[in-house]
C-alpha cells in the first residue's frame, strides 16, 4: 500500500528523494480502470497525423460532480465542433451510463436519483435557429440501480429536494404574458406522483425535507401570493397574499428564514416601488413577516449616509436581499427617487438662463462630451462604468423589527465589505489619494463600521494592500515594505508580525515597476484566532497575530518546490490552525507536481508527486470522496477518484482516447541563461510525426513566463492562429521561452531571453536554423514586432494586435475598460515607470516603428478595426512606416473585431495565413498571391458574401 511507504519531508533534498522512495507504488496508484481508459497503442508505422477535419472531435473535460453519497460521478464533456455529453460512472471507474447532448448533471441526495438535462443535437439546434425558434432542452430522470426512468419535454431548470425524494420541473414562461408565471412540476420520485402548479415565478426548496417555497404571479395579479407545499403531507398553505407581486426569495444559510421584495406600480409617480418581507422560520406555521417599507426618510438611518436634496431613500432591487449570519438583519440597497420629470423640465429652464453650456428647449442638444484634464477618471472609463453608477445604491442594514443603518457603497470612491460573521463593515476610501492613482497605484484609507451602531472609526492611511479583519473582529492585517501589519483593534497597537522572519513574503515574479510588489497572498485564518496563514515564493507559513512571530510549515524552499494550501471550502472563514492542511506542489524547474499533507511543522506527506501536471483537487460533499486531474502534454486529461488517503487513486474516465491513432508531439525543458545571466526556462515541443535524421523548421510562441505550461495537453484547433498542436502536426518545433524584464527596456528585455532560448534548442533539437519564425499576440505581438526589426535571425514573423510606438500607445486608452494606457505603461506591463517626455531615448528605443529601416523578416500582422486593448491605429502606423521604408509586410484587418477574433469565419481566416504565411517562408511552398503581391480591393469585395468594407473604429 502507498500510505505504508509513503515519505515524511524533513529535510533540504527531501521532496527529490521522496520521489524515488515511492515510484514503485506509482504504476499502482495510477493504473487505470473502467471506461474511456486508453486503448493499446497502435505501431508507430499505423498512426496519422491529424487534419482540421479530425479537429470537431476532440474533447475537453469539464464539471466533475460527486453525488452525496461519494459513489458516482458525473463529468461533463465538451467537444470542439460536435455536441457534447455527460458521463455518469461508479467509484470504481466502471460506466453506468452516457447521456449524450447532456448538461448540468444533478444527484438526487439518498434515494440515488440522477438527473440531467439533454439538449437538441447540433442540426436541430441549427434548424431551430434558422426559422427562429427557441431552442429548449429536455429533463432525463433515472435511477442506475433500475430501470426506472422518466422524460420530461422543454424544460427551462430542475432541482431536487434536499431529501432526494422530489424534483421541481420548472416551465418555460409562455410568450407574451404580462406576468411572470409559468407551471411547474413536483414529482415524487418514488411514487411517480406529479402534481402541476400554474403562474409559478419563482419556486424554491426549503434546506431540509421536501418543502417547497412558491411565488405566484398570475395574470393582473389576481391571486398574487407566497405559497408553501408540504410535498409529503401534499398540503398547500399560504404564507403571505396581496395583489402585488413578489421577487427574489431569500433564504438564510442553514435555517428557515425566509426574505423576499414585494413591490407593486406607483401610479401617482408613474414608477414601481419596492419593500421588503421578512420572516424569522418561515415554516413555524405561525411566523408573522417583519416589514420594511419601501421609502425612508433620509434622517432616519444612522451611519454614514451621503447628503442629497431627495429627503428620501427608497428600497431598489438591483442590489440583492442577503442575510446576516445570525439571522437578525437583512441587508438591501437604497437608492434616492429620480426627481419627477415636470420638475426636472422646470429646473432645466431656469438653468439655461445661468449656464451658457445648457441648450434651450427649443434647440436640440450639443453632441459634445467635455473632456478635463483634471478628471480622475477619463470621461471613456466613466461612460464605460455609467450604467453601474446610474444604478449604484447604498448598502443598508435593516434590523428586523428596528433601524436601518447606512453601510456605505453609494459613493463611487468608497467600497464597503462585511466582515467578522457581518459584525463590522470595512469601508475603503479612495478619494484622498484620488490623483496619485490617475497615473499610480491605488491607496485607500481604511474605516471599520459598527453595523450594529453606525459608528465609524478611521483605522488606517494609505494602504495598498489591505487583506482583511480577522474573523473575531479584533485584528487588520495589510501588506507594506514587504511585510504583513496588524492592527489590533483592542489596543490601537500596530505590529509588524513578519519583521522577523527569514524570508520575502513579497512576490519579486512580478517584474513591474512599483514601489512595493504585491505579496504572494493569504489563504486564511486559524480557527482559534492566533493564526493567519500566508504563502512565501515557496512555502506555506503561519504567522502569529499578537507579532510574537511564525512558523514555516512546508520545506518548498530547500527544493525549489512551490507549496500553496488547498482550501475545500471557501464558505469556512478559518482553516483549523493545527492541521492537517493539503497543499498542492509545483517544481520550479522540473514542472512537476503534485499535493502534499502537511501534518505539522516541517512534516510533509506527499499524496501524489509526478512528471505530469496534477490538478483541480475537490472534494466532494462526505468530505471522504477526493478527484483530481492528470495531464501531460502527450496524455489527454483523465479524471482520477481516491479516498483522504490517497493510498489507491482509480482512473474514472479520460478524453480523447483516440489519440493513440495520431503522430502526436512531446514536450521537453530547455535551460538557457539570458544575455544578463538569468537562469530560465523554454519549453520545447516536438514535431508529431519527429524523426531524429531530419531538420526541422520552428516557430517560436512568446509572452512573459510560459514554460509552466509544458505539461498542459492542448487540443488542436483552427480557430487560434497559434495553436501548439496545429503547428507540431503540421511539422513544426514550437519554442516557448521565458521572459524577465529590466526596467524601461521591455522590448530589449525579450530580445535578451529569446536569443538564448533559441541558441539552446538548436544545441538539443534538430532545427534548420535558416528555418525559424517568431510569432506572438497582444504583448507577444509587440516583442514579435520588436524583433524583427532588431534582429535578422528570424526568416518569417507573425504579430498579432502588436503595440508598435509605444509614444503613441502611452497617449491612447484602454478602449474595453475606458481607462488610460498611460498606466498599464508606468506601472504595469510596458514597466516604463515614467512618460515617454521623461526618457524619450527608452521609448524609441523600444519602439517597433522607429527601427522599421532595420527588418529584413517578412512580417504578416492582424488587428481588429474595433480593437478596445491595443489601439487599431498601431498596426496603421506600421503598415505606413513599412510601405515608405519598402520592407516585406501584409496587415490583415479584420471588421468589426476586438482584441482578439470572435467570429468563426475570421478564425479560420487568421489560422489558415498564419500557417501559409510560415509554410512559405520557412518550408518553402509555394506562396499565395495575398503574400506576394496583395489583393485589390475591389476584388476583395467580390469574394466577401456579405459585410462592409474594413474601416476605421473612429
Amino acid at each position: 500500500m502507498m500510505a505504508s511507504i509513503r515519505p515524511v519531508l524533513q529535510s533540504t533534498g527531501a521532496l527529490r528523494l521522496s520521489f524515488a522512495l515511492f515510484l514503485a507504488c506509482v504504476l499502482a496508484f495510477l493504473a487505470p480502470a473502467g471506461a474511456h481508459a486508453q486503448a493499446a497503442s497502435p505501431d508507430e508505422g499505423e498512426r496519422r497525423l491529424l487534419t482540421p477535419a479530425d479537429y470537431g472531435k476532440f474533447e475537453s473535460l469539464g464539471q466533475t460532480m460527486v453525488s452525496p453519497d461519494g459513489h458516482r460521478i458525473a463529468v461533463t464533456v465538451s467537444r470542439f465542433d460536435e455536441d457534447g455529453e455527460v458521463r455518469f460512472l461508479s467509484r470504481d471507474g466502471s460506466e453506468v451510463r452516457v447521456v449524450e447532448n447532456g448538461t448540468a448533471p444533478a444527484f438526487a441526495a439518498e434515494s440515488g436519483w440522477i438527473g440531467v438535462r439533454v439538449n437538441p443535437d447540433g442540426d436541430t439546434r441549427d434548424a431551430l435557429r434558422e426559422k427562429g425558434e427557441p431552442v429548449r432542452s429536455d429533463l432525463l430522470l433515472f435511477h442506475p440501480d433500475s430501470d426506472r426512468e422518466v422524460e420530461v419535454e422543454t424544460v427551462q431548470g430542475f432541482d431536487f429536494s434536499p431529501d432526494g425524494t422530489q424534483v421541481l420541473v420548472l416551465r418555460h414562461p409562455r410568450s407574451g404574458n404580462d406576468h411572470s408565471g409559468r407551471d411547474v412540476l413536483v414529482r415524487d420520485l418514488e411514487t411517480g406522483v406529479e402534481t402541476n402548479f400554474g403562474n409559478v415565478s419563482e419556486a424554491s426548496w426549503a434546506r431540509e425535507g421536501a418543502t417547497l417555497v412558491m411565488i405566484v404571479d398570475a395574470e393582473a395579479k389576481a391571486g398574487n401570493a407566497i405559497r408553501v407545499l408540504d410535498a409529503h403531507a401534499g398540503t398547500l398553505r399560504t404564507l403571505h397574499q396581496e395583489p402585488v407581486r413578489y421577487q427574489t426569495l431569500t433564504w438564510r444559510d442553514d435555517s428557515d428564514d425566509l426574505a423576499v421584495f414585494r413591490w407593486a406600480p406607483d401610479e401617482e409617480r408613474g414608477d414601481t416601488t419596492y419593500s421588503v418581507l421578512a420572516w424569522r422560520d418561515a415554516l413555524s406555521g405561525d411566523s408573522e413577516p417583519y416589514l420594511l417599507e419601501a421609502e425612508l426618510d433620509r434622517t432616519s438611518l444612522t451611519g454614514p449616509v451621503r447628503p442629497g436634496e431627495e429627503p428620501t431613500l427608497r428600497v431598489v432591487p438591483n442590489r440583492s436581499i442577503s442575510w446576516s449570519e445570525d439571522g437578525d438583519r437583512i441587508r438591501v440597497g437604497l437608492r434616492p427617487r429620480p426627481a419627477d420629470p415636470e420638475a426636472e423640465g422646470e429646473e432645466g429652464e431656469e438653468d439655461a438662463d445661468a449656464d451658457d453650456d445648457q441648450a434651450s428647449d427649443d434647440e436640440d442638444p450639443p453632441g459634445v462630451e467635455i473632456w478635463h484634464a483634471a478628471d480622475v477618471d477619463p470621461v471613456p472609463q466613466q461612460r464605460i462604468r455609467a450604467n453601474m453608477e446610474r444604478n449604484r445604491s447604498l448598502l443598508a442594514s435593516w434590523e428586523l423589527g428596528g433601524g436601518v443603518v447606512a453601510l456605505g457603497g453609494d459613493d463611487p470612491e468608497v467600497g464597503v465589505r462585511l466582515e467578522a460573521g457581518d459584525r463590522w463593515a470595512i469601508l475603503t476610501d479612495q478619494a484622498p489619494w484620488a490623483r496619485e492613482r490617475m497615473f499610480g497605484p491605488v491607496f485607500q484609507d481604511i474605516h471599520v463600521l459598527d453595523v450594529h451602531t453606525g459608528e465609524v472609526e478611521p483605522a488606517l492611511e494609505r494602504i495598498e494592500f489591505f487583506q482583511g479583519m480577522s474573523p473575531d473582529g479584533r485584528y487588520l492585517l495589510w501588506f507594506n515594505d514587504e511585510h504583513y501589519h496588524a492592527l489590533d483593534r483592542d489596543t490601537g497597537e500596530e505590529l509588524n508580525l513578519t519583521a522577523g522572519l527569514p524570508t520575502n513574503f513579497a512576490n519579486e515574479q512580478v517584474d513591474v515597476v512599483v514601489p512595493q510588489q504585491p505579496p504572494h497572498g493569504t489563504t486564511g485564518w486559524s480557527d482559534d484566532g492566533r493564526w493567519v496563514f500566508v504563502h512565501d515564493r515557496w512555502d506555506l507559513w503561519r504567522i502569529a497575530l499578537d507579532g510574537s512571530g511564525g512558523e514555516r510549515l512546508t520545506r518548498g524552499a530547500e527544493d525549489q518546490v512551490r507549496h500553496r494550501m488547498v482550501r475545500f471550502d471557501w464558505s469556512e472563514p478559518t482553516v483549523p490552525a493545527e492541521g492537517p492542511h493539503v497543499v498542492s506542489l509545483y517544481g520550479q524547474w522540473t514542472k512537476e507536481s503534485g499535493y502534499a499533507r502537511v501534518e505539522a511543522p516541517g512534516e510533509v506527506e506527499v499524496l501524489v508527486w509526478e512528471d505530469r501536471s496534477v490538478g483541480r483537487l475537490s472534494r466532494a460533499d462526505d468530505e471522504e470522496t477526493f478527484t483530481f486531474v492528470r495531464q501531460r502534454h502527450h496524455e489527454p486529461p483523465a479524471l482520477y477518484v481516491t479516498d483522504e488517503s490517497f493510498g489507491a487513486a482509480t482512473r474514472v474516465t479520460s478524453v480523447n482516447p483516440f489519440v493513440e491513432e495520431y503522430h502526436w508531439s512531446r514536450g521537453e525543458l530547455v535551460d538557457f541563461t539570458n544575455q544578463w545571466g538569468v537562469e530560465l526556462q523554454a519549453a520545447l515541443y516536438y514535431p508529431a510525426d519527429y524523426d531524429p535524421d531530419k531538420t526541422y523548421p520552428m516557430v517560436v510562441y512568446h509572452y512573459e513566463r510560459v514554460s509552466q505550461g509544458l505539461h498542459n495537453w492542448t487540443n488542436p484547433s483552427d480557430r487560434n492562429a497559434y495553436n501548439t498542436t496545429a503547428f507540431t502536426q503540421a511539422g513544426y518545433f514550437v519554442l516557448q521561452p521565458d521572459i524577465v524584464y529590466r526596467p524601461r527596456d521591455p522590448g530589449r528585455s525579450a530580445m535578451a531571453a529569446i536569443l538564448p532560448a533559441v541558441d539552446a534548442a538548436l544545441e538539443v533539437a534538430p532545427v534548420d536554423p535558416e528555418a525559424i519564425g517568431i510569432m506572438g499576440h497582444s504583448w507577444g505581438g509587440y516583442q514579435t514586432t520588436f524583433a524583427v526589426t532588431q534582429t535578422d535571425r528570424f526568416a518569417a514573423a507573425v504579430a498579432g494586435a502588436p503595440l508598435t510606438n509605444l509614444m503613441s500607445m502611452y497617449l491612447s486608452f484602454y478602449w474595453n475598460t475606458g481607462s488610460t494606457d498611460a498606466r498599464i505603461f508606468e506601472i504595469s506591463q510596458g514597466r516604463m515607470e515614467v512618460p515617454w517626455w521623461e526618457d524619450y531615448e527608452a521609448y524609441r528605443a523600444n519602439s517597433p516603428v522607429h527601427h522599421i529601416e532595420n527588418m529584413n523578416t517578412p512580417l504578416l500582422m492582424a488587428f481588429g478595426t474595433e480593437d478596445g486593448a491595443v489601439e487599431f491605429n498601431q498596426g496603421v502606423e506600421f503598415y505606413n512606416a513599412a510601405r515608405r521604408a519598402d520592407r516585406d509586410f501584409v496587415l490583415l484587418v479584420y471588421e468589426g473585431e476586438n482584441h482578439s477574433l470572435a467570429r468563426r469565419p475570421n478564425q479560420l481566416d487568421y489560422h489558415r495565413r498564419t500557417l501559409e504565411w510560415f509554410d512559405h517562408y520557412l518550408k518553402g511552398e509555394p506562396a499565395p498571391v495575398w503574400i506576394t503581391e496583395g489583393v485589390p480591393f475591389l476584388e476583395q469585395q467580390e469574394k466577401l458574401e456579405k459585410g462592409p468594407a474594413a474601416g476605421r473604429r473612429r
